[in-house]
C-alpha cells in the first residue's frame, strides 16, 4: 500500500494532506504508511508475501471518525 501511495503521489503530483483527503485517512495515517518505506527492503518484501485478504478497504479512518462524533456529539 505505502508503494501505491508514493506512486499515487509521483504521478498526481500531489502532496500527503492531498492524499489523505483523496484516501479518506488522516494525514498522520499518510505519514505513518509512508514511513514504512523506511524499512529495509528484505522486510518490506516479507510483509508485501503476507498479501491483502481484503477485496476493499471495509471502512475509512474519516468515517470512523465522523461516526464517533456523532454517536459522543
Amino acid at each position: 500500500m505505502a508503494r501505491e501511495m508514493a506512486l499515487m503521489m509521483e504521478m498526481e503530483d500531489m502532496s500527503r494532506a492531498d492524499l489523505a483527503r483523496k484516501l479518506g485517512l488522516s494525514r498522520a495515517r499518510v505519514t505513518q504508511i509512508l514511513n514504512l518505506l523506511g524499512l529495509p527492503e528484505i522486510l518490506i518484501s516479507e510483509i508485501e508475501e503476507m498479501g491483502d485478504y481484503w477485496s476493499r478497504q471495509l471502512v475509512t479512518e474519516r468515517q470512523l471518525r465522523r461516526s464517533n462524533k456523532q454517536s459522543t456529539g
